[in-house]
């Protein structure tokens, strides 16, 4: 009973090693099914994308076609290499292409005013009117600006205000307010502009909730930024119980670095005054009659996810934090603080430029703050304090790594307490020693009645005696040398790990560091650095 109990505890042991192995051959087989979902994911988006971008062109290719037209016209009334009957021919056809579509009886209304047709003119121009009178005034206040009818553009940019609500914005209006600001338009419309913009802000600014509801946006799109892991501390990852918050503040504190480089971008922006105001005006032309219309957002919301998933290598969950971020762009209305916050966070997508996106910033920049520091706070709050360690069930934690030697010894103690434990599973075979003993006594009384029976005995209590003893020590030394290996191996994990917390701790630090750079960088932020030098020089509308 003695030699099955040892041996129960050299399987007791031995399982504990099985079991071992299998927690990491299951961590190893968790790891291969979150990289094969990755991969179809990845394999899913690229599929659908293609689906997706089919369908808008067979649903919107004529669109884009028209789109196309509006500046090409333009430029080649510019040139006067189009012949007046192929103009007419040309916009003509697209009513009867885009049935529906503000722009197609827009076109037809300028090339008729082009060829001095006042009947086609004002019959284009009402239906233009009547099926999107909103862009429609938007069109005409951009095309009478490019061909110098100052006052009439004045005229469109008045009525194109009367559209306007703070609370419900279109999301064209931030680039009309980057041309105005930076001297696109005549000097008088920037009056203009001023009286509204300055009403409009101090209208939604009274209200808490406008602010708050852009902080949080803020913050989410700070979190999103956050990079991938870098597998930069593999100890820590295996063997750190709290890993998953060490590794996600790390993730926070890498953040402002990044921060630091995306509004050095931002602010880097600015106007290209080579260019003449023509040119300029084409551009922003074509962005806002290339935008998407409003039919067109739900398939380009689509499109934008199954993009990121692909440039997240098939992590959804990443993609989905940064489309939760940017979700707002994608609205077909929203209030005067939402369409600058679109504009910052992906002027792209909103139909905007570098520079509008400089200059959204500029003016969001109070709330920007306060958001900042929010996120700032909440990243500090969440940094764990202590790193917790769990090698060879032994476990314990370290603030810092610098208790490396107490740490050593208290591995050292508990490891003694194992061998303590295991060499107790173990007891000495005295049973089967008195057995061998009584045996060779029986042996020697053998003598007396026959020689070789006698040595028979005495040959087979020897032995008993001998296996006991042998086996006994066996056990002994084997347990001690599995636990020294135990041990030796654990040793150099903990070294390992208190290396890589030090390691952790300098860069988490350093990382932190960052935040009051980038909010120094953001505080110096002003509207009048990206309003204030224009085509006329002249003043901040802001």
């Amino acid at each position: 009973m003695k030699g099955v109990h040892s041996e129960l505890g050299t399987l007791n042991f031995k399982q504990d090693q099985l079991e071992s192995e299998l927690v990491k051959l299951a961590d190893s087989f968790a790891d291969f099914v979150e990289a094969d979902l990755k991969h179809k994911s990845l394999q899913l988006a690229e599929t659908r994308q293609g689906n997706l971008k089919q369908d808008l062109q067979i649903k919107f290719g004529y669109y884009a076609e028209v789109r196309r037209m509006a500046t090409g016209i333009l430029q080649g009334v510019d040139t006067g290499v189009i012949s007046e009957d192929t103009l007419r021919f040309t916009t003509e056809e697209v009513m009867i292409k885009a049935p529906g579509y503000w722009l197609a009886p827009a076109l037809v209304s300028l090339s008729a005013w082009i060829r001095n047709d006042k009947i086609t003119t004002e019959k284009a121009l009402k239906e233009a009117l009547k099926r999107d009178d909103y862009k429609t005034t938007l069109f005409f206040m951009m095309v009478m600006r490019r061909l110098t009818r100052n006052d009439a553009s004045l005229k469109w940019l008045e009525r194109y205000f009367m559209h306007q609500n703070p609370h419900n914005l279109d999301r064209e209006f931030i680039i009309i307010l980057e041309a105005v600001s930076t001297g696109v338009f005549p000097p008088a419309s920037k009056q203009l502009m001023m009286i509204n913009v300055k009403n409009w802000i101090d209208q939604l600014t009274q209200g808490d909730n406008f602010i708050d509801k852009q902080k949080s946006q803020w913050i989410k799109f700070f979190e999103a930024l956050g990079p991938l892991p870098e597998g930069k501390y593999p100890l820590l990852e295996k063997f750190s119980t709290n890993w998953n918050s060490l590794e996600n503040s790390l993730k926070e504190a890498r953040t402002h670095d990044i921060l630091n480089t995306h509004f050095k971008n931002i602010i880097s922006s600015s106007s290209d005054f080579s260019k003449g105001i023509k040119v300029q005006l084409d551009e922003i032309l074509s962005l806002l009659v290339t935008n998407f219309d409003d039919e067109e957002l739900p398939l380009q919301e689509q499109v934008r996810l199954n993009q990121l998933i692909i440039q997240m290598d098939g992590d959804k969950a990443a993609a989905q934090a940064i489309m939760d971020a940017e979700k707002h762009i994608f609205d077909e209305k929203v209030d005067f603080l939402q369409l600058l916050t679109n504009a910052s966070f992906n002027p792209e997508l909103s139909g905007a430029t570098k520079v509008t996106q400089a200059l959204a910033v500029s003016i969001s920049q109070p709330w920007i703050l306060e958001a900042y520091d929010t996120f700032t706070a909440q990243c500090r709050n969440r940094i764990p304090q202590y790193v917790e360690l769990s090698i060879d069930d032994f476990k314990t934690s370290t603030k810092d790594g610098s208790e490396e030697n107490e740490l050593l010894k208290e591995q050292e103690t508990y490891y003694d307490k194992v061998l303590e434990t295991e060499l107790s599973k173990i007891s000495f075979p005295y049973a089967a020693i008195i057995i061998g003993i009584l045996i060779c006594f029986l042996g020697f009384w053998a003598f007396s009645v026959h020689a070789i029976l006698g040595i028979i005995g005495s040959g087979i209590g020897a032995v008993i005696i001998w296996s006991s003893i042998s086996g006994y020590k066996k056990s002994k030394d084997k347990i001690l040398e599995t636990v020294e290996e135990r041990k030796r191996k654990a040793k150099e994990v903990l070294r390992g790990c208190i290396a890589e917390t030090v390691d952790y701790r300098i860069e988490h630090s350093t990382e932190d560091n960052n935040a009051e750079e980038v909010r120094n960088l953001i505080s110096s932020i002003t509207p009048e650095d990206f309003s204030s030098v224009s085509h006329e020089t002249a003043r901040s509308i802001i």
